[in-house]
């Protein structure tokens, strides 16, 4: 299977440069460790969008299965990931109202049902 995991949120007002540069020092890190079957594929700011209530930046991983959320989400309860995702909290809106969480599956592995 392959799922593209889409984690929307909001920089705080003037720390936008600090985060840039934070995930410039941070990012080789973060992908080194991510659990076994995950994968971090980045952080992205949003330059176009529709969504007015889905953050302004985005933070994308790759799954191989529905249990990576699994694997994924313990990896952030401590450990390397662990620091590293509350490391990266600091740049992070928490009043915002902007967030947002979305699954992909690929098409081609999707159940349709018409």
């Amino acid at each position: 299977m392959h799922f593209i995991q889409s984690i929307g949120y909001t920089v705080q007002t003037g720390k936008a440069k600090g985060f840039q540069d934070w995930l410039a020092d941070n990012e080789g890190a973060w992908a080194s460790a991510m659990p076994e079957g995950t994968e971090y594929i980045g952080t992205f700011a949003a330059v176009m969008g529709t969504n007015k209530h889905a953050g302004t930046t985005y933070t994308l991983y790759r799954l191989d299965s529905y249990g990576a959320l699994d694997r994924l989400a313990a990896a952030m309860k401590d450990g390397a990931l662990g620091k590293i995702i509350s490391d990266s909290a600091q740049f992070v809106d928490w009043e915002s109202d902007d967030w947002s969480q979305l699954i992909l599956k690929a098409m081609g592995e999707a159940t349709l049902i018409e």
